[in-house]
């Protein structure tokens, strides 16, 4: 007991800000979670109404990790309303969200980890994604944890947890359809560190490793050679639209990102953009630094992932912009931390213009953040297009 009291003494700070940043995640994550909209809608009825548990993963695999934790979430609590619908959307949005802090703090340091979070959490378009019943919130989580595994497999390779922790994110988004593009991508940019990881296994390991991958594969093309699928789960459009509306899909995709909100009431506001000016201008900021370090790994790693991205979302297939928003958010990190980099080098021992320019990006983020919460809480749900499309009762 006395060194347990030592240890939260020690700690007390890390602590501290620790319970405060899970009780404002939380808030974020589950404040009328239920209730902000009069009903749902009807994507979300269709999806929150898939059947769940073996039957539902033995009938249709695809989506996985979110059948998972619905099967769960509804065992334990059968009479479920709008509340415990998107409530497994929810565990997969704080997912993102901590993966993303994880790879910021990781790249650019603590403080610009918590700006940037800040940014993220309270993103209008990532707060959307993590609070509605669909499908879309495992695009928002798959970015930003294939970043993370990336990072993590190039420093901390010998360890046996981060591989396997690898291994089953890998597998899990293996059942998310497109995403075999960006996994493979990803054990490809990893191939030398997982050669080197492996040599870590015992013999008995690496024998569960292979029997538990080929019966989690054998499930995967079990469904797909009983249920078809082919071209979805390889993030293909159901149907070829002709050439023209094909190319419109792709120019489509950085007018969304920079210029102009999608035109879907269910997740948006009207044809807002997504980023406020504030992050729009240094997520600018951060792709012209890649842009001017094009030999580095980190401009390599994301031009990949972002190339591969876009591709994905262009033709109209399962993946959508929630995939693409993540990198936007990186790279406004970035800005962030190029911005603070040459404010600080500009004033190395002015203690008072060092603090004016720390504060005054502090103050902008503040009102970035104000902004899209008010965006997402207040103007949304009270836009006449939205209470038109949420009129469903559960």
């Amino acid at each position: 007991m006395g060194q347990f009291r030592s240890y939260l003494i020690d700690n007390r700070r890390v602590i501290s800000w620790s319970v405060l940043g899970v009780a404002g995640l939380s808030w974020l994550l589950l404040y009328k979670l239920g209730t902000l909209t009069y009903g749902m809608s009807a994507s979300e009825i269709g999806a929150s109404s898939q059947a769940v548990g073996w039957h539902g993963i033995y009938g249709q695999a695809f989506y996985l990790p979110l059948k998972l934790v619905r099967s769960l979430v509804f065992a334990l609590f059968t009479d479920h309303g709008q509340f415990l619908s998107r409530l497994p959307n929810v565990v997969f949005g704080a997912l993102s969200m901590v993966s993303f802090a994880c790879l910021i703090k990781l790249w650019h340091g603590t403080r610009t980890a918590i700006m940037a979070s800040l940014m993220f959490m309270t993103s209008a378009w990532v707060l959307h994604v993590s609070r509605l019943a669909s499908f879309d919130v495992l695009y928002l989580w798959a970015m930003p944890t294939l970043l993370l595994i990336q990072v993590l497999l190039h420093k901390y390779a010998e360890r046996l947890i981060v591989l396997l922790g690898s291994l089953l994110a890998w597998g899990l988004m293996l059942y998310v359809p497109g995403l075999v593009w960006l996994v493979a991508l990803s054990i490809y940019m990893s191939r030398h560190q997982l050669q080197t990881a492996w040599k870590h296994f015992g013999g008995w390991q690496r024998s569960l490793y292979i029997v538990l991958f080929l019966a989690g594969v054998s499930l995967l093309v079990f469904d797909m050679l009983k249920f078809g699928g082919l071209a979805v789960w390889l993030g293909l459009p159901s149907h070829f639209v002709g050439v023209l509306e094909f190319a419109k899909g792709f120019v489509a995709v950085p007018i969304h990102l920079f210029i102009r909100g999608p035109q879907y009431p269910e997740i948006w506001l009207d044809r807002l953009p997504i980023m406020d000016i504030f992050t729009l201008v240094v997520c600018v900021i951060g792709i012209y630094f890649y842009a001017t370090h094009p030999k580095a790994a980190r401009t390599r790693l994301l031009a990949l992932f972002g190339a591969t991205g876009v591709v994905l979302v262009g033709p109209g297939g399962a993946a959508g912009l929630s995939l693409l928003v993540p990198l936007l958010y990186v790279a406004a990190a970035t800005g962030i931390a190029y911005l603070v980099h040459e404010w600080l080098q500009t004033f190395p021992k002015n203690p008072l213009a060092r603090g004016l320019g720390l504060g005054l990006i502090s103050l902008a983020i503040g009102l970035s953040c104000i902004y899209n919460l008010r965006s997402y809480f207040v103007a949304w749900p009270h836009n006449p297009t939205t209470q038109a499309v949420f009129q469903y009762r559960r």
